[in-house]
């Protein structure tokens, strides 16, 4: 019979495997829900998807086994939503109270038990060689905004990428800002879980028992908000001591030792603030700039330092420093134009000729129309010397009159010199107004736009919104030797084919030279220090001793040309490598990295469930459909795509 089979031709016998049936692939329970969440499909989606594998003789799970298996993933995890009473701002920046949909867990405690265990039944909780103690799980909570809403997450921090958005659980989620009243509406119901947590032990099915370690985690503005405290902008800005925002700045004349905050004297400060200020904001620096209780009583040593937002903020800092540097050279470049132009020292369709100087054209063009104005200044400026002078001689010559005639002429002479100056301050103002607008705009002139096209070859760009911010990854790139010296000596490199075809002197060369070396130093010393403490590793004591030394080093050679030191600054200086210190791993792998890497995955998975018409069903159906993607049981999962190999 096999030797028949073989002579059949491949298509035919194909079609006779197919029509009897003999042919069919058989796909295991619970991989289609896998597909299901994988590429965000809905329901519908997936009866469509069920059709057309039935007719290529592909069984796969009927879809009350998809809804059943989805049920048992969520066994344990009892999904509520409702429009509870969120704070939004109107039209004209007032504020006011409106019903949004907020999704959430019942309760946080029998997730988060549940989760551990199905980690450990498939075998994925490590104590990473021993760096955790043996009856301890370390647990991660945070929050974050992002897109259209605001997520909370717990991750363990016991399994080998702690990071990955697949472990990383939202157990609230709610579509609206994070300002404190808001957080407190949504989060307040997760106090009691959060402290039952924190004293229960865990036992998990085969009887042993471990205590749970919740480590706190977000950026700064966020950690504020959750410990009760004004933010960056109060003048005790700091979560973890009470230093002013003077001393930040001026680290020579600051106490000796800066006293640590702690819960208990938070709750003491709050005390006072409540009862001698009167919960007046306006008094909360009187109290430490304490003005509400910690929303969760996680200790501070225990809230991690947002390693992040430190990078992404002290590289922005010293990013905007050296373009700022660059512009006032483009600015330098633009005056010495300027007067060569006037001094007709220049020919202009030279100048307009040379692409380097090419943003100069619309300041070049306009010289004659400013100069006009400024021509007739001058002249009024003569008059104007003239007339004071006159007037002086009036004076002195009717010092010793007292006639009313002497002095209506004094008056009216005084009169005429006020108009003309005030005609000679318009004229001028109308120059430097011609000049002004013209002028080569930040970023555009022949030096500072080198700069974005330098960040572009290395696949780095600055976000249209928030500032003009960086991302984590692309800060992550720039903070190596090579993209800082192609950054840099884009400076000197055009400072020198500029002048090489121009009469410019050698003191603006020197000072690109200046520029660039500058700022060079800062950022490779800032890059060595941010290896030293965002990497997920364990840190030894001799390599945190060595990080210590590169910050201090580092902050030494910011403040020779700085006075102010921003906050995030502060925190690299005086409290990552005690929280590294005291925990054993870098910021990589406590911080709030992986939090911040789930809005992506939330807006496709809003894709499957944007045909709910009810807002709260859609956005409980998202964090039941999110949380059957992050379990650890979950079958099917749609494989990673396999990075090319890069070609040279």
């Amino acid at each position: 019979m096999a030797a028949e089979l073989r002579r059949l031709p491949r298509s035919q016998l194909s079609r006779l495997l197919q029509e009897g049936r003999f042919a069919q692939v058989r796909i295991p329970d619970g991989h289609l829900l896998g597909l299901k969440t994988g590429l965000n499909l809905n329901w519908s989606q997936c009866r469509d998807l069920r059709r057309w594998m039935k007719d290529y003789n592909i069984a796969v799970e009927s879809e009350r086994t998809s809804r059943n298996i989805a049920s048992e993933l969520l066994s344990a995890t009892d999904v509520m939503a409702e429009q509870l009473p969120f704070t939004t701002k109107d039209e004209e920046g007032g504020k006011r109270v409106e019903p949004k949909p907020c999704a959430y867990l019942v309760s946080l405690v029998s997730a988060m038990h549940d989760y551990l265990e199905r980690s450990k039944q498939a075998g994925k909780l490590t104590w990473h060689g021993g760096n955790i103690p043996e009856d301890e799980i370390w647990v991660k909570i945070g929050g974050d905004h992002g897109g259209p809403s605001f997520k909370m997450a717990f991750q363990p921090l016991n399994v080998l990428h702690p990071n990955s958005k697949t472990n990383t659980s939202v157990f609230c989620l709610f579509e609206s800002k994070d300002n404190r009243e808001n957080i407190t509406t949504a989060l307040g119901r997760f106090k009691d879980d959060v402290k039952t947590l924190q004293e229960e032990m865990w036992r998990s099915k085969d009887g042993q028992t471990y205590r749970i370690k919740l480590f706190m985690a977000g950026d700064y503005a966020f950690l504020s908000t959750i410990y009760g405290i004004s933010g960056a902008a109060g003048t005790f800005p700091c979560l973890w001591c009470k230093v002013t925002k003077a001393g930040i700045d001026d680290i020579e004349n600051r106490r000796l030792r800066t006293p640590d905050r702690t819960l208990a004297n938070m709750a003491e400060n709050l005390r006072a603030f409540l009862q001698e200020g009167r919960g007046s904001v306006k008094k909360a620096q009187e109290y430490f700039n304490v003005i509400a209780a910690p929303l969760f009583e996680i200790p501070l040593e225990q809230a991690i330092v947002p390693g992040l937002h430190i990078s992404l903020g002290v590289f922005k800092r010293l990013y905007d420093e050296f373009e700022r540097a660059v512009q006032e050279l483009d600015l330098k470049i633009q005056a010495y134009l300027h007067s060569l132009v006037l001094a007709q020292e220049a020919d202009r369709e030279d100048v307009k000729k040379d692409q380097h100087l090419k943003p100069f054209e619309q300041f070049i063009n306009v010289i004659d129309d400013a100069q006009v104005f400024q021509v007739q200044a001058d002249e009024l400026d003569d008059l104007v010397e003239e007339q004071e002078n006159q007037l002086a001689f009036l004076a002195y010559e009717n010092q010793d009159v007292d006639d009313e005639l002497a002095e209506a002429v004094f008056n009216e002479a005084t009169a005429m010199v006020s108009e003309l100056v005030q005609r000679r301050d318009t004229l001028r103002k109308k120059a430097s107004d011609i000049l002004t607008k013209a002028s080569v705009k930040p970023g555009k002139g022949p030096l500072a736009s080198q700069l974005e096209p330098v960040m572009k070859s290395f696949k780095v760009h600055r976000e249209a919104y928030q500032g003009r911010t960086f991302v984590g990854n692309h800060v992550n790139k720039m903070l190596n030797d090579k993209p800082i010296e192609h950054l840099t000596s884009s400076v000197v490199k055009t400072m020198g084919e500029i002048c090489d075809g121009n009469d410019f002197p050698l003191s603006i060369i020197r000072m690109g030279k200046e520029v660039a070396e500058r700022h060079e130093k800062r950022l490779k010393m800032f890059a060595k220090c941010h290896k030293g403490y965002a990497h997920g590793g364990k840190k030894e004591d001799k390599d945190l001793d060595q990080l210590d030394l590169d910050i201090k080093s580092f902050m030494s050679e910011y403040r020779k040309d700085s006075r102010c030191v921003s906050l995030k600054m502060h925190l690299l200086e005086e409290h990552v490598v005690p929280c590294i210190r005291r925990w054993g791993f870098g910021l990589g792998f406590l911080a709030e990295q992986g939090i911040e890497e789930v809005h992506a995955q939330f807006n496709r998975l809003a894709q499957s469930t944007r045909s709910i018409a009810d807002p709260v069903a859609r956005l409980k159906s998202t964090l039941k459909s999110h949380l059957i993607k992050v379990s650890p049981d979950h079958t099917g999962k749609v494989p990673a795509p396999v990075k090319r190999k890069k070609t040279v």
